[in-house]
């Protein structure tokens, strides 16, 4: 059985929040408080959150502010916004800042839920083993197997991997690879071709095969069959 998916709701209206909170409770969402931005750094920094449910509003830091902050510290940390404010400017600048998702409240409690329960398929989904035909890989530990054989990578060896694998069968271009990886690098100049060449060899010492097929022109493609 899945666990349950933990948000963090930050709210400074204390009525809005136990509402906000008994609805998705009542649907197997376990919900933790802060009501300013100070409380809502202290959680963050005891514990993981899946998603966050956040009022621009707040009584001693602005929300967009803080969900830009999060987004460095946090890369890709999803963010809904909660707020009052429903022109198309202010939607684009909670996006700007981050944001995933954006309610204006009024809102009808179903729809958070039904937001939220799509981040939470969203973040079971990155959790899910990649397979094509005998080669597997564990997208969260950068476990990389063949015939139930593994090599673990580093991290941008299972960059590489995960994102070879995704595209499969179609190629992907040396310039998205070094954008991904290294986006302020040209890719004619870029760390990728070593990382390539590594990332072989250590397949070659472990199973004999190289899984990577060099398209001309192009970049690389993932081989379903050795």
């Amino acid at each position: 059985m899945a666990e349950p998916m933990q948000v963090l709701l930050v709210e400074d209206d204390l009525d809005v929040a136990a509402g906000i909170a008994d609805y998705l409770e009542a649907h197997q969402i376990v919900v933790d408080f802060a009501y300013n931005a100070a409380q809502a750094n202290t959680r963050l920094h005891e514990q993981q959150f899946d998603a966050i449910v956040l009022d621009i509003n707040l009584p001693d830091q602005n929300g967009l502010q803080l969900c830009q902050q999060w987004q460095q510290q946090q890369p890709g940390l999803p963010v809904l916004f909660l707020t009052a404010r429903g022109e198309l400017d202010d939607k684009l600048a909670g996006f700007a800042a981050g944001a995933l998702d954006y309610l204006v409240k009024p809102f009808a409690p179903a729809e958070l839920l039904a937001r939220l329960q799509v981040v939470a398929r969203q973040k079971r989904a990155m959790h899910l083993p990649l397979q094509i035909g005998e080669f597997s890989l564990q997208t969260e530990s950068g476990e990389f197997s063949y015939q139930q054989k593994p090599l673990q990578l580093h991290a941008v060896g299972k960059a590489l991997i995960t994102a070879l694998m995704s595209a499969y069968p179609a190629a992907v271009s040396k310039q998205a690879l070094t954008e991904q990886l290294w986006p302020d690098e040209d890719p004619e100049h870029s760390p990728l071709r070593a990382h390539i060449y590594g990332l072989r060899q250590q397949c070659l010492s472990a199973w004999q095969i190289d899984p990577i097929e060099t398209v001309k022109s192009i970049g690389y493609r993932f081989r379903g069959q050795p």
